[in-house]
């Protein structure tokens, strides 16, 4: 031990004496958490930011995916919240059920904005989506990803069985897959398509209500219906905002 003044010796001494060879650091212990938890929110961000980008790029593939994942995002966290998910499940569902249609970026233009009625062969091509989405993810390890995948992949699939692509039932369907899957449709119903007119929000709630049990599940259903009234500001809000863009884009052509 180097040579120190009597006072500052014996205080060392004692804190050697309180702190024996082998106990825990907590100080470095601390900053070591701090750390690993800087790099886990990170690779979180960095998981959205991939996420967002490739939603960027399906729309590009289909004109009504931009608005559409942003509702369908919103949706699906309300219902999340009212069926008492956690935290972290909240922001992973959130933030990987914009991903449920990615996989149309693999399906040709010429199906995919299609106006008229499908074939059946273009619509089981369409039906591939599913498998291409999940292949897109396959392998990940990040919670967000594996996620962003099985949303992909079981979106479709319908509580009776009769969904595809692989005709997976009841709670054999993962919840990401059931709650996307209530919320997916229910946005199709109250939106203008390029091969549909749009129902009112009350028209879209009565018709969810006639799918329980057959192509969604009824818990979730009444778990919806429950939630009527967030459910109805995310719509409002939505419409709000288009109504806005509509507005501002037929000002620039009468300029």
């Amino acid at each position: 031990m180097p040579y120190l003044p009597g006072k500052e010796r014996k205080k060392k001494e004692d804190d050697e004496k309180a702190l024996p060879r082998g106990d825990i650091d907590v100080e470095k212990l601390s900053r070591a958490y701090e750390e690993l938890m800087e790099v886990h929110r990170q690779t979180r961000e960095s998981h959205i930011e991939m996420i967002l980008n490739l939603a960027i790029a399906a729309e590009y593939k289909d004109p009504d995916t931009g608005n559409h994942i942003l509702r369908v995002s919103d949706y699906a966290t309300e219902l999340g919240k009212a069926l008492g998910l956690s935290n972290d499940e909240i922001e992973i569902l959130r933030y990987a059920s914009p991903m449920h249609d990615i996989g149309k970026i693999g399906i040709a233009d010429r199906i995919l904005q299609k106006p008229g009625e499908l074939t059946p062969e273009e619509w089981e091509i369409m039906k591939t989506h599913t498998l291409i989405g999940a292949r897109m993810f396959q392998g990940a390890k990040a919670p967000l990803l594996k996620a962003a995948g099985q949303i992909a992949l079981s979106h479709h699939e319908q509580f009776d069985g009769s969904g595809y692509p692989h005709g997976e039932c009841g709670e054999k369907i993962p919840i990401f897959g059931r709650i996307v899957a209530l919320v997916d449709v229910f946005d199709a119903v109250v939106s203008e398509r390029c091969y549909k007119t749009k129902s009112s929000f009350e028209e879209g709630f009565a018709y969810i209500q006639t799918l329980a049990g057959t192509h969604l599940d009824p818990a979730l259903v009444r778990a919806f219906v429950g939630e009527q009234k967030n459910i109805r500001k995310v719509y409002d809000a939505s419409t709000t905002i288009q109504q806005f863009v509509s507005d501002f884009e037929h000002q620039k052509l009468e300029l």
